[in-house]
């Protein structure tokens, strides 16, 4: 089960003709993955993205080393479901937020199968 530490390389991402937030994702066996997600072009604070995934990814690693009954496919459909709450707080038809939606996960999707994988260095 994919557990460990999340840590981005930057504190900003880095800017080219579009904004990326370059994030490495270190897992408890050591494997490690440089994954440079395309943000979204109305994003509005960079850095509290970044915040925001190394704290759900911390928490999920919390939750996990406690929690050993727990599969990823529970993980990925409890995630599936927190993003089905949010963007019905946030648009209760769903006409705006769920192609919004699609197009959020299979640009973040994209830019995790195609990370570089190699093993972290340990200190």
């Amino acid at each position: 089960m994919p557990t460990g530490s999340w840590m981005t390389c930057e504190d900003e991402p880095r800017m080219s003709h579009e904004k990326v937030l370059e994030f490495t994702a270190v897992t408890s066996s050591g494997q490690a993955f440089d994954i440079n997600f395309p943000l979204h072009e109305h994003t509005r604070a960079d850095k509290e993205v970044s915040e925001l995934l190394t704290s759900l990814l911390d928490s999920i690693s919390a939750f996990t080393t406690t929690t050993h009954a727990i599969s990823d496919g529970d993980i990925l459909q409890a995630l599936a479901m927190s993003l089905a709450i949010r963007a019905r707080l946030v648009d209760e038809t769903g006409d705006t937020s769920r192609p919004l939606l699609h197009e959020l996960i299979d640009t973040a999707v994209d830019a995790a199968r195609d990370a570089r994988a190699y093993r972290a260095a340990r200190a």
